[in-house]
């Protein structure tokens, strides 16, 4: 039985024992006889490349014959033999007679709820078939004074052995990079607590998504990436004048048994966690596997139990439509990023009634005033997804809280109302 090989694992072996024995000039490789046929040039192109390596190579373990003038031209030292010496020689000329190099960003800065894939490359990419990569941490702390369940700071970044990354809180963690011939680099990536700006488009409609993670949720600390996305689910907050800019300061803080992706008014949208990310916004199992966002409802009307008191719907129809306008584009954009249809979209009324989340009723309690419901909302985000969703790149705004949130004092006791109307406290 033949054992299997690596061409690139050969050659390496190859090359560490010219490159030992100290054989390897920048003459090796010389004109052939007669001058019509370069020596190494076993395909006769013209030139020599790795092909003409791979086939000395071959030739040399007996899979495959070469003959005439190709056997002739494939003794590149000239020692009457062919071996895996000779393309060695022949790899070497091709690349130049250059060591192989290892491309790696030495440093990198990255948002605080950021998922990227750092990148690590071999020049040339061919010069060695069997090249991996494994990436090692150096992990820093956080430096900013949040502590898990244990007393100790929360990491910077995760990073797995593809050179996944999962930016979580401010500081600085040094990523090494070793590749399978040896060579290593390292990358310094800085993370930092950053508001960013991006906007959405489709046909007219256009909303300005800002994100700023919630570092100190015990969500944002504790929750996995997807696994998968069965779908959408959308919420309104039964807390009736509170703007998406306000739950910023709200909920990022530990002991916070609520975190949502999102929250949406008829400004624009403020993300608070990574899309990646699980979050606790409807219960088990939806939280496992649906994206979800906060319609935030407006001021004028309040709650008595879970019964809406004192809604003027002639006179909230400025804003409800502002906000439908941005929920299903929102929505549509959700889809379209995750390969998502519109028939994957439900209200937590509507996962709760099939047994998935809390049995709360939203968004459809709010709805109805103004004579919709969630089948118009999903024939709404169809549309939209018909038409194909845009997006700017993101613009840092700047760092720290000081951007992101509102800046007006907060009567924590208006948050009671969305756990309370629906007399339901575990999202989780």
């Amino acid at each position: 039985m033949h054992k299997s090989f690596s061409f690139g694992s050969v050659v390496k072996r190859a090359l560490c024992t010219v490159l030992s024995a100290g054989i390897i000039t920048a003459c090796a490789v010389t004109g052939y006889a007669d001058d019509s046929r370069l020596t190494g040039d076993v395909d006769n192109d013209g030139q020599l490349t790795s092909n003409d390596a791979l086939m000395i190579l071959r030739h040399s373990v007996n899979l495959t014959k070469l003959e005439g003038e190709s056997l002739a031209c494939a003794d590149v030292d000239n020692d009457g033999e062919i071996t895996s010496n000779d393309a060695v020689l022949v790899l070497l000329a091709y690349v130049g007679s250059v060591e192989p190099k290892l491309n790696f960003p030495t440093e990198y800065t990255a948002c605080c709820g950021d998922r990227l894939d750092l990148k690590a490359t071999m020049e040339p990419a061919d010069a060695f078939s069997d090249v991996t990569f494994e990436y090692l941490v150096g992990m820093q702390k956080s430096d900013d004074g949040i502590k898990d369940s244990d007393g100790e700071a929360y990491n910077v970044l995760d990073i797995t052995n593809t050179g996944r990354i999962k930016a979580f809180h401010p500081g600085t963690a040094t990523i090494k990079v070793v590749a399978s011939n040896g060579m290593r680099a390292v990358c310094t990536v800085t993370v930092k607590d950053m508001v960013t700006v991006k906007t959405i488009s489709s046909g007219d409609k256009s909303l300005k998504i800002t994100t700023h993670m919630m570092t100190n949720n015990d969500c944002y600390n504790e929750t996995d990436d997807f696994e998968k996305y069965d779908g959408v689910v959308v919420h309104s907050t039964a807390t009736p004048g509170v703007m998406a800019s306000t739950w910023y300061n709200a909920w990022n803080h530990p002991n916070t048994d609520a975190a949502v992706h999102s929250f949406l008014d008829n400004n624009g949208v403020y993300n608070y966690l990574p899309l990646d990310q699980t979050a606790w916004h409807a219960g088990q199992p939806a939280n496992k596997t649906y994206l979800d966002f906060e319609i935030c409802e407006p001021s004028g009307f309040y709650y008595s139990g879970n019964t809406v008191t004192g809604y003027n719907a002639a006179a909230q129809t400025p804003y409800f439509n502002a906000i439908w306008d941005n929920a299903t584009l929102y929505t549509a954009y959700f889809c379209q990023l995750y390969g998502m249809t519109a028939d994957q979209v439900i209200s937590h009324g509507e996962a709760g009634r099939s047994g998935i989340g809390t049995a709360h009723g939203d968004p459809d309690h709010w709805f109805v005033f103004h004579n919709k419901d969630m089948d118009d909302f999903r024939a709404d985000v169809a549309k939209i997804l018909k038409q194909g969703v845009t997006e700017t790149e993101r613009t840092i705004v700047s760092s720290g809280m000081a951007a992101s949130g509102s800046t007006e004092e907060i009567d924590e006791s208006a948050f009671d109302g969305i756990f309370a109307v629906w007399d339901d406290s575990d999202w989780r």
